[in-house]
């Protein structure tokens, strides 16, 4: 039984699309990100532990009164941050299947596709580097190989989908192929830890040994995207081990680390709940894993949407970072809380009902909170946070509109297929 969720008007929401994309078609995809800032060498310079705290909060105080003009005078450039591609190539793809005749730009998914290749680390396999050196530094492994390809699975992970996805709506097979190598470079390039169980999990880079738990879901929704009559053993088997790991890694109340317990035995570190886990929904609804795994997996998805509704939204849609904390989460988190509920609620039988009724109240105010909160009307650009009440706006297309175009897309997929 679908359960419709209260309308936002669709006039709107594509008037408010096509402004977002107007905008970064004329600016490109050369921007400013989020991240951008703390690989500058005042911040990875700091050597002393006990100043490096407070050095960095004094430094980021002209970041959040004046983010643009800070870049500058640090000489910050714009860089293209390979998963942003992802989130507007996804937003293209959605848009061209509704059937509104004035939702259609000059750009479209192909493009995306086209762009982000040309763009891959130059190795066998297709994949893509993370930009910033600061991420990942404390579980880096001095004694990496140099021969291995330096990519990052979040990057690989999500790009592979986006292609595979395009690839198949647009039977272009050279997006297909692409997807299928960035699926063999997180086999071939990355640290895989396989248990007796048979469970398993992937490291984010060639030269780590972590086990980020939304990571290897977004590998998963990869691995689960294969066609079938391409879908190898080895695959097929990272894939169920992966899944049977993010399982066992959910608490009792139903949310997710950021990392797996096994990490945290290694590294330490203090545990932390995330807003960014959306990916399982994706793994369950691709038919590739068996009746009982995928049972475990609804149960799982059921479980922890339940726990995310209540702990990281008001009913209002008012957003949290982290659980009832009183910071507040960003465009990103919103944006894909909102495709996260979409997914769901196209695809009933994978929550039960009273979950389905609950998403549905709270879908349209998570997106009009985000749409709200963080889009300027006027120029089309999006800001990443609010802080203090004022705009962290740097143009970001990662941390900024590309989500926030997905979202929309999506919620309109959504309403065109349930009503």
């Amino acid at each position: 039984m679908n359960i419709i969720p209260s309308v936002i008007d669709t006039k709107c929401l594509l008037s408010i699309w096509h402004l977002m994309d107007e905008r970064n078609r004329s600016l490109g995809f050369d921007r400013y990100d989020f991240g951008d800032i703390q690989s500058h060498h005042l911040f990875t310079k700091i050597a002393n532990q006990r100043l490096r705290g407070i050095v960095r909060k004094l430094l980021q105080i002209p970041e959040l009164l004046a983010p643009i003009r800070w870049r500058k005078i640090l000489s910050v450039r714009r860089r293209v941050v390979p998963s942003l591609f992802f989130h507007v190539g996804m937003a293209y793809l959605d848009r061209e299947q509704l059937t509104q005749a004035d939702v259609f730009s000059s750009a479209s998914a192909d493009h995306i596709c086209e762009e982000v290749l040309r763009l891959r680390f130059p190795a066998e396999h297709v994949c893509w580097q993370h930009p910033y050196d600061h991420h990942a530094t404390a579980w880096r492994d001095v004694a990496q190989k140099s021969n291995i390809p330096p990519s990052c699975a979040h990057h690989t992970s999500r790009i592979g989908f986006m292609l595979l996805k395009t690839g198949k709506y647009h039977k272009k097979n050279v997006y297909l192929e692409a997807g299928l190598s960035a699926v063999q470079a997180l086999m071939t390039y990355h640290r895989w830890h396989r248990f007796n169980d048979d469970s398993c999990a992937m490291s984010y880079y060639p030269f780590t040994d972590d086990e980020v738990i939304n990571v290897a879901a977004d590998a998963a929704a990869l691995l689960a995207s294969v066609p079938a009559d391409r879908l190898s053993k080895p695959m097929y088997y990272s894939l169920n081990g992966l899944v049977k790991m993010i399982i066992q890694e959910q608490n009792a109340d139903g949310s997710w680390y950021y990392c797996t317990r096994r990490h945290h035995m290694r590294y330490g570190g203090k545990r932390f709940i995330d807003n960014h886990h959306s990916a399982l929904a994706q793994v369950i609804i691709s038919g590739a894993l068996g009746e009982e795994l995928s049972r475990m997996a609804k149960e799982a998805l059921d479980k922890g949407l339940a726990f995310y509704m209540d702990a990281f939204y008001t009913k209002e849609g008012k957003g949290y970072y982290y659980p009832k904390h009183n910071r507040l989460t960003g465009v990103v988190g919103y944006s894909e809380g909102t495709v996260a509920l979409c997914t769901c609620l196209q695809h009933p039988s994978l929550i039960s009902q009273h979950i389905s009724v609950q998403a549905a109240h709270l879908l349209p105010n998570i997106l009009k909170q985000a749409i709200g909160l963080f889009l300027n009307s006027k120029t089309g650009d999006v800001a990443c946070f609010k802080f203090f009440g004022l705009p962290y706006a740097i143009r970001s297309i990662r941390w900024g509109s590309g989500p926030l175009m997905q979202a929309i897309s999506h919620y309109l997929r959504l309403l065109e297929e349930i009503m």
